[in-house]
């Protein structure tokens, strides 16, 4: 088959973009399990594997005998750029080829027969339908998001309509990024710059208020733990779950013991401040119900190798070094504060962590260390005093603490909860 260029599949997507009916769908499990939600069920045949989130799929009493183009609910192959069924034609960013490769390989195996799950018929990514994509092996239908996932072929991309796979998508990444699997092995792809260094990433995914008011409010900061080594950045990317990615200026460094901070929004970059450039929020916020959304931030360097990143929330694995060595409480009358003790025997740095009393949030700067003993008071409404090493001033544009009932939790930027607090009405 000759090789289709990005302008020809684009087209190709437009004109078999015809989705089959509901009432031609059956009905099942989403999950290839007894219980859990139910979703639409179509079969037919794989007659095309773009890359390793994408295939064309024959339906079975579609009629049409087109192609439908099949977005993989829940995954994100890294880009490829030649789309080919050649396998040795294929090219693309580091990661992708060997994703479709993989992919192509499980569909193989089950003679490219599937099944296409949705909760809703309707739902797409652009042109193309959006359905979890099943293929018989001896005898038992295996999810092949799921797969590639376990095993490191692709990231997480959560969705708010087709949310039943979102949880254990999220577990499975987990895992995978534990393990340092194929895409989480930072040097899959070569000897890269600044090799062996230690990055740490924090993602404030949730902006005070409403996040599509303030795409600022949603930051990615990156620390340099190296006490003595610059860690230069520039052509390093950065990028969600989905597409979007912002690509580092040539002179990015983060200072020895140092950080920069990314925003999501519109700014002025300068040395420690950049800025995305996006209209609306780049991260999902956590729900706490059953679509189970989150996402997480991903820093990858020039090559392709994927050397930073959080995801969140934590649903497995989560237990703190801290936990139950700090304790919370706050001044909610007059002049409030909020007040973190050290009650453990050894020295807590307070950066990987937020206070949130909804809907606002106050993030620890870097070297925000509580010795055991000590108490970090957290004064609020005085947003032009400078720091000191046990206060801090979290700028509110008044009193937030509502004197009737009230919590205050004290969060990893992952979403376990440490301890908190609360009175009157409220509870933790």
């Amino acid at each position: 088959m000759r090789r289709l260029t990005l302008l020809f599949l684009t087209a190709l997507l437009a004109a078999t973009a015809v989705p089959p009916s509901a009432e031609a769908a059956k009905r099942g499990q989403c999950l290839l399990r007894k219980s859990g939600p139910q979703c639409y069920l179509w079969t037919g045949k794989v007659t095309f594997i773009a890359d390793g989130d994408t295939v064309y799929v024959d339906v079975d009493g579609d009629g049409s005998r087109r192609r439908v183009p099949i977005r993989i609910t829940g995954l994100q192959a890294m880009e490829q750029t030649t789309y080919t069924s050649r396998a040795s034609a294929r090219r693309g960013e580091c990661h992708a080829v060997e994703a479709t490769a993989r992919l192509d390989q499980l569909l193989k195996a089950g003679k490219y027969k599937v099944r296409l799950y949705a909760q809703d018929p309707a739902s797409r990514s652009g042109k193309r339908l959006r359905r979890s994509v099943a293929v018989r092996v001896n005898r038992r239908w295996n999810d092949v998001a799921r797969v590639l996932i376990t095993e490191g072929h692709g990231l997480w991309l959560p969705n708010h309509r087709e949310f039943a796979w979102n949880r254990d998508y999220s577990i499975l990444q987990l895992r995978a990024q534990r393990a340092q699997l194929n895409l989480w092995d930072a040097d899959y792809c070569g000897f890269g710059p600044a090799e062996g260094a230690q990055i740490r990433l924090l993602v404030n995914w949730d902006a005070d208020g409403d996040d599509n008011l303030d795409p600022n409010g949603e930051w990615v900061r990156i620390t340099n733990p190296d006490p003595v080594n610059p860690l230069p950045l520039g052509g390093w990317w950065l990028r969600d779950s989905a597409l979007r990615r912002i690509v580092l200026p040539d002179y990015a460094t983060v200072p020895p013991g140092g950080h920069i901070t990314i925003y999501d929004g519109i700014g002025d970059d300068n040395e420690s401040e950049f800025y995305w450039g996006l209209q609306q929020p780049a991260f999902e916020n956590v729900t706490r119900d059953e679509r189970g959304m989150g996402d997480g931030a991903y820093l990858f360097d020039p090559q392709g190798d994927l050397r930073a990143s959080q995801i969140y929330p934590c649903r497995e694995g989560c237990a703190d070094p801290a936990s139950g060595s700090l304790a919370i409480g706050a001044k909610y009358r007059g002049r409030e504060s909020v007040q973190i003790t050290n009650n453990g025997a050894l020295p807590i740095d307070l950066e990987p962590y937020r206070l949130v009393s909804k809907p606002y949030s106050y993030a620890f700067a870097p070297n925000s260390v509580v010795q055991p003993g000590e108490t970090m008071r957290v004064r609020l409404y005085e947003g032009d005093d400078e720091d000191q090493p046990l206060t801090r001033y979290w700028a509110t544009n008044g009193p937030i603490l509502n004197n009737g009932g009230d919590v205050v939790q004290l969060r990893r930027f992952d979403d376990v909860l440490l301890t908190c607090t609360a009175w009157g009405s409220r509870s933790c």
